[in-house]
């Protein structure tokens, strides 16, 4: 709000601390002081965009990071007018990688238990997928077989 990236609106009558509210009010009754104060805004401005890229990932240094509590979004909603769009607190998605080895973990596990339960029915699938996975390169050797002759892979497999 100080930066005037959002749209200042009157402040409400009653101040939820931490939330969006207590920015509005902040905003509203100081940001004539900031502007007085020369390169103030512009030191907020870096500061600010220096802040979100040094928000830990939810997993980082094994701890979660909740900067603000789940009710505040709630709570100021309730204090602030309906056309007023709260803000929410920026979260950082899980990399790429934690999921993707959290799914190849899962999905090697089930693949474990169902063998391990079915063993004949799993080789038999096992069998079905191979055989499709390999077919394109099955197909490629029987056309290569066919165009060259048998004479010229017999010379290469003596090389």
């Amino acid at each position: 709000y100080l930066l005037e990236m959002k749209s200042l609106i009157l402040p409400p009558e009653h101040i939820l601390k931490r939330g969006d509210s207590e920015a509005v009010a902040y905003a509203f009754f100081h940001l004539q002081h900031w502007k007085r104060a020369e390169g103030a805004l512009n030191l907020l401005h870096c500061t600010w965009e220096g802040t979100f890229r040094i928000i830990p990932y939810p997993l980082e240094k094994g701890h979660l990071f909740y900067p603000y509590p789940g009710c505040t979004e709630t709570a100021d909603r309730e204090l602030l007018p309906s056309f007023h769009e709260v803000s929410v607190y920026p979260k950082k998605e899980l990399p790429f990688f934690i999921l993707f080895t959290a799914g190849l973990c899962s999905f090697t596990a089930m693949l474990a238990m169902l063998t391990h339960q079915f063993p004949e029915l799993m080789g038999v699938f096992a069998k079905a997928f191979f055989s499709t996975l390999f077919a394109p390169l099955d197909f490629f050797a029987d056309k290569m077989e066919n165009f060259m002759p048998s004479s010229f892979w017999h010379q290469l497999t003596r090389i």
